[in-house]
């Protein structure tokens, strides 16, 4: 399955700053985290997952993998053709809804 980068918040370590840890541990780049996007929240038959988004943007580095097999950039619309997580499937909505902007008027 593919997923998006991030992990586990170690204490006393805030949630833009434990995405800035995994970007450089997952993927060598430093990152500036922006705005927070959304919180998904998933219950698994072992455990709850609450998934914290935020917008990010590489200021040093070239993405390399070291925990993970494979990386792709792809377009938002194409993401609902990869397999992810249940967890991360809302924010896959929400990012195919965000590029298709506003609903017309009475649809």
């Amino acid at each position: 399955m593919w997923e998006f980068p991030g992990g586990k918040i170690e204490p006393p370590e805030t949630p833009e700053e434990c995405l800035q840890r995994e970007l450089r541990e997952e993927l060598d780049i430093d990152a500036v985290v922006g705005e927070f996007f959304l919180s998904s929240t998933y219950v698994y038959h072992h455990a709850a997952i609450e998934l914290l988004v935020y917008r990010a943007a590489i200021i040093a580095g070239e993405p390399c993998l070291h925990d993970h097999t494979e990386l792709r950039w792809v377009p938002v619309e194409d993401l609902p053709s990869y397999e992810f997580p249940a967890a991360d499937l809302p924010i896959i909505r929400r990012l195919v809804e965000e590029r298709r902007g506003p609903a017309p008027a009475g649809a």
